[in-house]
Parts: C-alpha cells; sequence; structure tokens
C-alpha cells in the first residue's frame, strides 16, 4: 500500500492529509490471493464430498457382497473387465468378462433350461441405462451421498452387447456348456444351472471399431494420440462400458470423479465439477474426459520432457499412478519439473527402461507394457 499527501488550505493554516491508495500490483496480489483461497475452499470441498462418497461406496460395496454370500460360493461383482449383474431376489446372476471373452449366465435350477435362455437374452438386449439402474452399489452410494452439481446424464439407450448380432448369439448358443452346481456349499445349498457362452472372437475389434470414430474426433479435438487412446481404453476395461473399480472409477477409460475428474471438468466446461457415476457410464462423455485428461497430463503436467516418446512413457505411467509417483522414478520426490530434467539428459529407450524399473507400483510397470505395446498395434488398426 502507498501513502500520498496532498495539501489543504484553510485560512492561513496549511496542513496535509494522507490519502491511502492501492498501487496496480497491490491489487493484482490480492485478486490473486482471493483466486488461490477459492480454489482452495473448491479443491477442499470437492475432496470431502468424493471422500464421502468414496467411503460409502466402499461400506456398500462390502455389504453388498456380505449379503450375496447367503446365495452364492463366489459373490462375483462388477470390476474394470466384467459386468456383473443379480437379479432382484440375488438368485440369478449374469457375468460378462470382457477379458476371458466369455458370457455365463446362472438361474435356480427350477427355471431349467427355458430360465437360462431367457435370462441370456435379456441380457444381449440389456441397455446402458438399464445397466446403469442395476449397479446395485453405486445407486445404494448415490440413494446416501449426493455428488452435487455433477454433470449427470443419461448413461445411454444403446444396447450394452450392441457388437453381438442376433446371428452371433445364435452361434454363441451352438457352442454353449451347461453344467449343474450347489450353491453355495454347505446345508443351506441350492441347485442351480450354469450357462457359459463364448462371445465371438472378433468381439473386441468390433468393440474398439465402434468407438474409433469418436475416439478419432475427441484426439483432433484435445490433440492426443487416438492409438494411445485406443491402448488406455482396451488396457483399463478390455472395452467394457460398465467397467468400475474398487476406487471407485467408472467407464471405458476408467476416470474417477474427484482427481481427474473435476481437473477434466474445467478442461471441458471451463469449472471444476465431481463428475457423476451416470455421467461417466456414458460412452461419448467417458471418452471426451479420457481425451481431456490426456491433454491435461502430456500438455501441463508433463509438458517439461522434450522428447515426444518419452514423454508418452511418462503419461502412459501417470494416467494409472499420478504424475508424482513418475517423478519419484527419476528424483527424490514428485516434483516433476526437476524430473523432466534427468528424462530429458537420456534417450526414450533408457527412460522406459528405468520406468520398467523404478516406477513404485508393479501394477504400473505392467501397465506400462501393455498400453505401450498396444499403442504400436493400434497404429496399424
Amino acid at each position: 500500500m502507498r501513502a500520498n499527501y496532498i495539501l489543504i488550505g484553510a485560512g492561513m493554516v496549511l496542513c496535509s492529509v494522507p490519502i491511502l491508495t492501492w498501487s496496480v500490483e497491490d491489487r493484482f496480489e490480492e485478486f490473486q490471493q482471493e483466486r488461490q483461497q477459492a480454489f482452495e475452499d473448491h479443491r477442499d470441498e470437492f475432496r470431502e464430498s468424493f471422500q464421502e462418497f468414496q467411503d460409502t461406496f466402499h461400506e456398500e460395496f462390502e455389504a453388498y457382497q456380505e449379503e450375496l454370500r447367503s446365495q452364492w460360493e463366489d459373490p462375483q461383482v462388477s470390476d474394470r473387465h466384467r459386468w456383473v449383474e443379480y437379479s432382484e431376489d440375488q438368485s440369478s446372476r449374469s457375468v460378462v468378462d470382457y477379458e476371458e471373452n466369455e458370457i455365463t449366465v446362472d438361474v435356480p435350477e427350477d427355471e431349467g433350461a427355458e430360465g437360462l435362455m431367457l435370462k441370456f437374452d435379456d441380457l444381449l438386449n440389456r441397455t446402458m441405462d438399464e445397466a446403469y439402474e442395476g449397479d446395485e452399489v453405486t445407486q445404494r452410494t448415490q440413494e446416501k451421498v449426493d455428488l452435487g452439481d455433477g454433470a449427470p446424464t443419461s448413461a445411454g439407450n444403446e444396447r450394452v452387447l450392441n457388437e453381438i448380432s442376433p446371428e452371433d448369439a445364435e452361434q454363441m448358443i451352438e457352442k454353449a456348456e451347461v453344467e449343474e452346481r450347489e450353491e453355495p456349499k454347505g446345508e443351506d445349498s441350492r441347485g442351480v444351472i450354469s450357462l457359459s457362452v463364448p462371445m465371438p472372437e472378433k468381439r473386441p475389434s468390433d468393440k474398439a471399431e465402434e468407438y474409433r470414430a469418436q475416439i478419432e474426433r475427441e484426439a483432433q479435438e484435445y490433440g492426443v494420440d487416438e492409438a494411445l487412446m485406443m491402448a488406455i481404453m482396451h488396457s483399463e476395461s478390455s472395452f467394457n462400458p460398465m467397467a468400475r473399480s474398487h476406487i471407485p472409477a467408472y467407464g471405458l477409460m476408467q476416470i474417477v470423479p474427484e482427481t481427474a475428474g473435476k481437473d477434466i471438468a474445467q478442461q471441458v466446461y471451463g469449472e471444476p465439477r465431481l463428475l457423476s457415476p451416470d455421467y461417466l457410464y456414458n460412452a461419448e462423455n467417458n471418452i471426451q474426459a479420457g481425451a481431456a485428461y490426456l491433454d491435461i497430463l502430456e500438455s501441463s503436467h508433463l509438458s517439461s520432457i522434450e522428447d515426444p516418446e518419452s514423454r508418452m512413457y511418462a503419461v502412459i505411467a501417470a494416467y494409472n499412478t499420478g504424475a508424482g509417483n513418475v517423478a519419484r522414478t527419476f528424483v527424490d520426490g514428485t516434483n516433476v519439473a526437476e524430473a523432466a530434467e534427468v528424462i530429458n539428459s537420456m534417450e526414450p529407450e533408457e527412460v522406459y527402461e528405468r520406468m520398467l524399473e523404478d516406477l513404485p507400483y508393479e501394477e504400473t510397470r505392467n501397465y506400462l507394457v501393455n498400453v505401450a505395446s498396444r499403442t504400436e498395434a493400434y497404429r496399424e488398426f
């Protein structure tokens, strides 16, 4: 603050009176402080909201699994590579394993072969909106915790398994295997009939092709590599649009509502938001979010890495574990700028090998190998 003085004449008396004025520098500093405080308040609010959602999600997840154990020896639930649904009374279930490329349907033995086929047909015709409503853990969580104005939307009216045609379904049934077993083990077991059906071998490539046009559009919009987007989607979810991890992260590219989500919303909408599960289950939203996040990693967090190939390796690892853990691979701490100086002194092959040896988590090391190799494959797709 600066004190300026003016002279005031009062008869024969002259006196000086200080007038306090703000300099441009003072006003800018005040603005910056207010902006930083608003950002921190927003960040803390988002963190608290998502922490409550996350805690409730884990509680509901455990409670749901415990309920299922009364009827199932192995109470399978949805994850990144499997979409699992149970009937309302939990006596029957369907499991779509995108990694193994197989569908399994289980019904009580008194429903017989007719019940199996009805369940199978119902599964093939399930829409994204219906599947979202059937995500019991997320639905129970959202009944207790409101994520706020997180841009909710319809998950979509297309079939979850729309890459499987009626002709495909007929051929699948020809290869189906049926078995009978008791569920769960013990005195209170009941008879269950199980149908195992291999999905078409071309299904993964058909699903990738289904999303290709939008991936190309979003890759161009955000200036990212479409082959990398395809490889990440393949690795994150095996093209399972109902993918849901334990974090929880949602959808094809496994977006977390709080961490990556609020940065993505800032990029897409110009303001931070918590992205809701129904928003992230929508394939178009999810692909856009994945492209925006890759742009954030490449153009902001890791932009100081000069070589494009070295930066790509860092982006892949950061997508899985965060930029701070990538920095730990090269320096003592999470300073990305310091890590970039080390990376910039190395050849891309050396960067890759160093990351395979020293990335903090085995999961991330394996992730780097899978995504890097798939990126090369999708360049020829």
